[in-house]
């Protein structure tokens, strides 16, 4: 039988006519619901992949690739250690800082905040201020720019002034006490990230070595790499120029755990959604088995003809591959789609409904990142048409075993 023979009666089995029209719809639901979990899947990891990159960039935005802090609190001979980094391949800046824990009171209003020191022609941060400006440092070292959680919480806005607790003990005629000294308010900021714009202020490296009493120490250098996933590679390079004593780590270290929780979260999301493919994949094998034993007649009829098993397998076979292919392709387009425009969906039914589906400071982000990911979807593709292909075999396979004799008995 030629195969041009083979396709037509494929075709023809899948058509639906009179009280066939059942086992039809069988087989094409099933297309659809592969096609459905092609899609959920695409969508999902799509998701989960936004959900990285976003977190990283917002993370990374405000949180060095490579650190590097001296043997102790406060590294006091700084001055080489940061002529080192700047010669180290691939870095696109560094500089020096101090973090300190403080206590923020603006009038009646207080609360414990991270104190960032560091010098501003070496931050760049500017880009994320939303009112005011960056701080100087040359016109005071003591100006400083608020998250802008932080400054909610405060009640401060730009031109304000606020005092910054430090427990770094100064001394008094009453004895030791916290350092106090007041900022002025230059510049709110936003990161997109709830926790800096929560907790982080910013202020000049000065101005922060003079609140805390640190002279010219510093807590160590941040270096920041073109290529921030390079940063474990740099790491372990930099161990070698700097001196023994640096401990050096980059942010594959420092977030370990957290980006690797997503990507144990986007492997098992990818595993329980695959099921519907599986699910689907057992609706076209009991179809197919279905459109066997209707179809008994018509394949003892072509084996006596002079059709091989072969060639009756390979009209079942194609049977299953068009209604894979079918839904695959459905599921690819429809899922590339809604991931493509599934922000601006989002966007729209909030904005309908009135409400706020993600909330930054529970969920980091306050919106659905969406991106696509080419290998996943190939993986995706792939793995369907191969679920598919696999559920076809069974039924294929059952209609060679079909005796022309026992099967025209009664006819």
């Amino acid at each position: 039988m030629s195969f041009a023979c083979e396709r037509l009666l494929a075709r023809r089995y899948l058509r639906s006519r009179g009280d066939e029209r059942f086992v039809s719809w069988v087989g094409w639901s099933s297309s659809i619901g592969m096609g459905i979990g092609v899609a959920a899947l695409i969508v999902v990891l799509s998701v989960m992949n936004g959900f990285d990159v976003e977190l990283k960039n917002r993370i990374l935005g405000f949180s060095s690739h490579v650190d590097v802090q001296g043997p102790g609190e406060i590294l006091d001979d700084w001055q080489s250690w940061l002529q080192i980094a700047d010669d180290l391949p691939g870095v696109e800046h560094a500089g020096p800082y101090v973090s300190a824990q403080v206590l923020a009171n603006h009038g009646s209003r207080s609360t414990g905040a991270m104190l960032k020191g560091v010098m501003p022609e070496r931050a760049s941060l500017a880009s994320h201020v939303v009112s005011g400006r960056f701080i100087d440092g040359k016109i005071s070292p003591f100006e400083v720019v608020l998250g802008k959680a932080l400054a909610r919480k405060l009640g401060a806005e730009v031109g304000d002034q606020i005092k910054l607790l430090s427990p770094a003990a100064g001394v008094s005629p009453s004895g030791a006490a916290p350092r106090m000294r007041a900022f002025v308010v230059v510049g709110i900021f936003d990161s997109g990230f709830y926790e800096y714009d929560a907790a982080l202020m910013l202020a000049p490296l000065e101005g922060v070595q003079r609140l805390n009493r640190l002279g010219h120490g510093i807590t160590g250098i941040e270096i920041y790499l073109k290529d921030r996933n390079q940063a474990a590679q740099m790491a372990s390079y930099a161990s070698t120029r700097f001196p023994t004593e640096a401990w050096i780590s980059d942010w594959t270290r420092r977030h370990r755990s957290f980006f690797e929780a997503l990507q144990m979260e986007r492997m098992v999301m990818g595993v329980i959604l695959s099921l519907i493919v599986v699910v689907a994949a057992f609706n076209m094998i009991s179809s197919l088995v279905m459109v066997v034993m209707q179809r008994r007649k018509e394949i003892a009829i072509l084996k006596t003809l002079g059709a091989t098993d072969s060639s009756v397998m390979r009209i079942f076979l194609l049977m299953g591959c068009w209604l894979s292919v079918m839904g695959t392709i459905f599921g690819s387009l429809f899922g590339l789609l809604l991931a493509w425009k599934l922000d601006a969906m989002l966007a729209w039914i909030e904005q309908m409904l009135g409400i706020h589906f993600l909330s930054g400071d529970v969920y980091f982000i306050d919106h659905l990142p969406s991106i696509i990911d080419p290998v996943a979807v190939v993986m995706i593709v792939v793995m369907s048409l191969c679920i598919g292909v696999l559920a076809t075999l069974y039924p294929a396979m059952r209609a060679t075993k079909i005796p022309p004799a026992e099967a025209l008995r009664y006819e």
